[in-house]
């Protein structure tokens, strides 16, 4: 009887511990596999499904195997609505990077290749426009033909693309995307180039644009403005030309050496400038060097001179005064006052006596 009530307490011993990892397996986290957004997710109608994808690519989806495996199965099904494809695309351009750590850049690419077809505009052209952005691959310019083509990429959405593109072309590319972007005169792809240009981010394709003729004649052919309401400033027009002034004058700096900035003060110095264009400039946190080193009755101070004159003429526009403001701010030497008008006592009569008429003119005379 000893053994047994020994083994009796061992016995309940080993069956507390089962019911302990019983209970401990039950209660386990998931795995971060199992876990993952887009393994739970599932397909809805409308706009519902687009929201939560959205949501999931604004949270961020980790580049793995796994989540490739499962944004391609889900691309791939079948059972997606428009909005949701729409949104897929975004997620498989997350995915995809230059050190391929989801191991599936070729499939990921040829995914945005076939869905830049789709009949859906909207899904063709978010996909056209990623496939676009994965950098430049023998086909793409094929790609967005097509989008082009079929209605899904507008004109400037197009060229927003090919601009995007230039940087990592080829060089033979580089002169064929250059050339047909000059020949359209876009704009929208003359900003992002002289952006481009500016930041100077790929060394090679800064070369390729400050010694291209084609790049010259693009600038000179898209030079921003202000409209013709004096009094207005937009903001956008005020990057977009202070961008534009430097990309030109870089370009202008690479072929004759003469200094950047003297090129940019020449050219907002010309009689027929905007002075909304020197507010601009001026006003840039690149045109800080200048303010602060412009000298008494130098050509900088004479510039925001004129700035403040414009501000001053348009009491109305707040902007242009805060702009006007930063610009004197800056200066260790700002223009000086202008000299505030003096009123004077008129000298003459402000109305010229009225002439008695002659007795003998002011009798009436009998028919």
């Amino acid at each position: 009887m000893k053994k047994l009530h020994w083994a009796l307490p061992g016995m309940a011993g080993l069956a507390s511990a089962v019911l302990l990892y019983c209970g401990l397996a039950a209660t386990a986290p998931s795995s971060p596999d199992e876990r993952h957004p887009l393994r739970s997710y599932k397909p809805r109608p409308g706009i519902q499904g687009r929201i939560v994808l959205e949501e999931m690519h604004a949270k961020g989806i980790p580049a793995t195997p796994l989540s490739a495996t499962l944004a391609l199965g889900l691309s791939r099904s079948g059972r997606l609505s428009d909005e949701e494809r729409i949104a897929m695309t975004s997620v498989l351009f997350a995915l995809y990077n230059p050190e391929n750590t989801s191991g599936a850049n070729p499939e990921i690419a040829l995914e945005l290749k076939s869905l830049a077809a789709d009949s859906n505009k909207q899904t063709a052209a978010y996909a056209a426009m990623y496939y676009a952005r994965l950098g430049y691959q023998p086909d793409t310019k094929q790609v967005l033909d097509q989008a082009l083509q079929s209605g899904a990429l507008p004109t400037d959405s197009y060229f927003r693309e090919i601009a995007h593109l230039i940087p990592s072309a080829p060089p033979e590319k580089k002169k064929e995307f250059m050339a047909e972007v000059l020949a359209s005169s876009n704009r929208l792809a003359s900003d992002i180039l002289a952006s481009g240009l500016n930041s100077g981010q790929d060394s090679s394709a800064a070369s390729f644009l400050k010694s291209s003729e084609d790049m010259a004649k693009l600038l000179r052919a898209t030079e921003p403005d202000f409209g013709h309401e004096v009094g207005l400033y937009d903001g956008t027009d005020g990057l977009r030309y202070r961008t534009w002034l430097r990309a030109s004058a870089s370009i202008e700096s690479a072929k004759t050496g003469r200094n950047t900035d003297d090129i940019i003060i020449a050219k907002l110095s010309e009689s027929d400038t905007d002075p909304r264009k020197v507010l601009a400039y001026l006003s840039a946190w690149e045109a800080m060097p200048l303010l602060a080193h412009a000298a008494p009755d130098s050509q900088v101070q004479k510039l925001a001179a004129i700035a403040r004159r414009h501000s001053d003429q348009n009491p109305g526009n707040s902007y242009m005064r805060s702009l006007a403001e930063t610009i004197e701010v800056r200066m260790k030497h700002p223009p000086p006052a202008a000299p505030k008008a003096v009123f004077k006592m008129p000298t003459e009569p402000a109305v010229a006596p009225v002439q008695a008429p002659h007795p003998l003119q002011s009798v009436p005379k009998h028919p």
